[in-house]
């Protein structure tokens, strides 16, 4: 049961997800043929995508409130609704910055991208959201370069709904590039909640899988799994089916496993898609043959469940997931979207299930990383090669690994730990244990290092959020050094501004450390003081020979404090990757006060230090509106 569980979130996403949801009028396999483009008719589109392509992020927020703006087959919430959306994907294909774009949102929307495992809760992670992973996915918004692929967002079709003042939108779309052309494999469907104050509450978004389709292996590795869930071949009666609308009796009698039920809530010429598939199934029969292929796979304690639903006359979009014997499955949730013809009854739609791990959006805002700075793979290769020598790898570095967890490595750091910037041995406090005053010094002056990058704190700003975040990365600096330097150095965000105020950095202690002019002296007396150490400390370790050698003896024998030498080395490479995009958000050009610049860039450690005492300040916004 254990093995079945892990496998069938994997299957179902690679399976007809619905069995029968096998619509969507368009497979991108050809850019040029959009068949589902059809769904919406000509007039009704040009209109819609007029609007949307055409509005700024505020005269599109502005509409909102202008009836004359709003669709003409809508009324009340409905409109609003759908005008909030389309306005929001106006703000997107624009451009705008995403402390803009969400103010669409309400204070705590639940925004779900199917290409992320978690759904982004709240107004400002989904800023957050919105600055790191720009152009990974459609509704993670745009670059703001031209280098992505996909430079608009063009709806294909779109339902509204009212219901209790509020209103629920679900949107067909796909992508298109810098020169209109469509981008292949990039269908989708969203569906939101927006609330009476014409706030986004909700978004779940899915997007279709890459070709080559999945197909039917999905389906061949399910028929192999329900032998371990039960028996598949149960058919349930109909009697209870209560159902108003042909999606919802679908729906139903796709969970009875009443397939004749369930296509028969479609037309004799339907054209039904699920983009696990290539091709459509063009009427009744290929729908039934498929809809039983399914149902052998499929077991029967399998039912999928409506989470919501926007529906009129002619259109509908439904949000749902999949559940087993009650309990929801992980990665198994979806959308669909159909028409309806005069009597009802499905004419088209497509199906699209959430794609089961691995999830590509953080993989896709990784890589644009390096394909935007390929010297990005520096710092990475060097960090993996760093983590494989101190905690694997046996030879290279002398001693045990990391990873043999000898007591005489711990207690070495322990003892490291406690004559931390030299405090106990200089003030004679009986716990300081008596260490290699060589080790010591190197060991102080490498966290003095780390502790000067706190002056580049500014890196870390709101409109600025880096995959991973500068101040505890600076704090994990203290324990593991270069192990947390290369990975923020390789994933950090570039800086875009040129000019950065005090006021931006979050919270009253960042902006006093990452501007406090005498932190540079202070460390520079620390790392000077640990050098002296080094030479003079604890007279018992003999002069300068004879604690050197005793040093070069212990070192060959030392996994930590072989590996202390080898921090300091990275710490001078790298150090100066800062220092550029530091000036440039003071207001400084790139052929502007080169001598501090090289000093800082070519001048381990003091070097630095002289930076933070010479760069110029961030200005205090308020001062300057002043």
């Amino acid at each position: 049961m254990r093995l079945t569980c892990i496998l069938i979130p994997t299957a179902l996403e690679r399976a007809a997800a619905f069995g029968g949801l096998k619509h969507n009028t368009r497979a991108v396999r050809n850019a040029h043929s959009l068949p589902h483009r059809q769904l919406l008719p000509h007039s009704q589109r040009s209109s819609a995508l007029d609007m949307v392509q055409s509005a700024s992020p505020f005269s599109a927020f502005a509409d909102l409130f202008n009836p004359s703006k709003q669709s003409a087959t809508l009324s009340g919430s409905a409109a609003v609704g759908q005008q909030v959306v389309q306005s929001f994907i106006a703000a997107i294909n624009s451009r705008a910055d995403p402390a803009t774009i969400v103010e669409f949102f309400s204070d705590d929307v639940n925004f779900v991208d199917t290409s992320y495992y978690n759904p982004i809760v709240g107004k400002d992670e989904l800023r957050k959201h919105f600055y790191l992973h720009a152009g990974s996915s459609a509704l993670s918004t745009f670059a703001k370069t031209t280098d992505f692929s996909a430079a608009a967002i063009v709806v294909d079709d779109i339902v509204s709904v009212s219901e209790n003042g509020k209103s629920k939108v679900c949107v067909m779309y796909h992508l298109t590039d810098d020169d209109g052309n469509d981008v292949a494999d990039t269908t989708a469907i969203s569906f939101y909640n927006v609330d009476d104050d014409g706030k986004i509450v909700s978004a779940f978004d899915v997007t279709e899988p890459v070709s080559p389709k999945p197909g039917d292996s999905g389906l061949k590795l399910l028929k192999t799994v329900s032998n371990l869930i039960g028996d598949e071949s149960i058919v349930m009666t109909t009697d209870s089916i209560t159902s108003s609308t042909a999606v919802e009796q679908y729906f139903d009698a796709w969970n009875k496993r009443d397939m004749k039920l369930a296509v028969a809530q479609f037309t004799e010429d339907c054209s039904v898609r699920d983009l696990q598939y290539d091709d459509a199934f063009s009427n009744r029969d290929e729908l039934e043959t498929h809809l039983l292929r399914c149902k052998d796979c499929l077991p029967s304690s399998f039912n999928f469940v409506i989470d919501d639903i926007a529906q009129t006359k002619q259109k509908a979009g439904v949000l749902w997931h999949v559940e087993n014997d009650g309990e929801p499955l992980s990665f198994t949730r979806g959308c669909s979207f159909y028409t309806l013809d005069r009597n009802g009854l499905i004419q088209t739609g497509f199906d699209i299930p959430e794609k089961a791990p691995p999830k590509t959006g953080f993989l896709k805002t990784l890589s644009s990383k390096f394909e935007a700075e390929p010297v990005r793979l520096i710092p990475l290769a060097m960090w993996v090669a760093y983590m494989y020598i101190l905690f694997i790898s046996d030879g290279i570095l002398p001693g045990a690994n990391a990873l043999a967890l000898e007591q005489r490595t711990w207690e070495e750091v322990r003892d490291l730990s406690i004559n931390f910037f030299l405090v106990s041995p200089l003030l004679h406090l009986p716990f300081s244990p008596v260490v290699h005053p060589m080790l010591e010094g190197v060991f102080n002056l490498l966290l003095s290092w780390a502790a000067m990058f706190a002056c580049f704190l500014s890196d870390e700003r709101k409109n600025k959020p880096n995959l991973l975040p500068f101040g505890p990365m600076l704090v994990g600096m203290q324990f593991l050094t270069s192990g947390f330097l290369l990975p923020y150095l390789f994933t950090r965000t570039p800086e875009f501004e040129s000019q950065v105020y005090k006021e931006d950095i979050e919270g009253d202690l960042q902006q006093k450390v990452a501007e406090w002019r005498p932190l540079g002296g202070f460390l520079s007396t620390v790392g000077t003081a640990s050098i002296v150490w080094s030479f003079i400390g604890r007279p018992e370790f003999g002069e300068f020979t004879e604690r050197y050698n005793s040093f070069i003896d212990l070192l060959s024998i030392d996994r930590v404090g072989s590996s202390f030498i080898v921090d300091l080395a990275i710490f001078a490479i790298f150090q100066s990757w800062f220092v550029d995009d530091d000036l440039q958000r003071r207001g400084v050009s790139e052929d502007e006060l080169m001598g501090l610049r090289n000093v800082a860039k070519f001048v381990p450690f003091f070097g630095l230090a002289a930076y933070i005492t010479l760069r110029p300040e961030l200005p205090s916004r308020n001062s300057e509106m002043e």
